[in-house]
């Protein structure tokens, strides 16, 4: 049996360059796959509660979630989230909520504070409807100097 010494030249250094080298491809394999990644399309709320909505130039899709039958003279918070081909709206968007009855020329008798909340989505406070019969809800969406407004109408018993 042979001595054992340090000068032996044994399979060692092949594993390790195998297994450096085994990393590196798998790691640029990983980012290959996670740069090919899409970001999923944001899916606006539906169903009872949320009012669908899409501004006049088809720009933006907005969902309101506001009562299936808003209550008279009661104030209320209506929230909203804003989409722009299924992507979120920047943060300087400007988005602003209105509501009105043209069939008799008046508005909400007390101006509707619009505030920004996440990336894409809003609030309104103090929303009072009072009056029953048709309104018709408006959302005003600007970014920048482009202004697009979406409206529905919601009738109040």
């Amino acid at each position: 049996m042979e001595p054992l010494d340090d000068q032996s030249e044994g399979p060692g250094w092949v594993i390790i360059i195998g297994v450096v080298i085994s990393l590196v491809v798998g790691l640029m394999m990983l980012l290959m796959i996670a740069g090919c990644q899409h970001n999923a399309a944001m899916v606006l709320p539906s169903g009872s509660g949320w009012l669908q909505m899409r501004s006049a130039d088809g720009t933006y899709q907005i969902s309101l979630k506001i009562p299936d039958q808003p209550p008279l003279n009661e104030e209320i918070t209506v929230e909203g989230i804003v989409l722009r081909g299924g992507e979120p709206i920047s943060q300087q968007a400007k988005v602003h909520f209105d509501a009105g009855m043209p069939q008799h020329g008046h508005g909400l008798a007390v101006p509707v504070e619009t505030t920004r909340l996440s990336e894409s989505g809003f609030r309104a406070h103090g929303v009072r409807f009072h009056m029953s019969g048709r309104w018709l809800i408006t959302v005003d969406v600007q970014e920048g100097p482009h202004l697009e407004r979406a409206r529905a109408w919601v009738v109040i018993p």
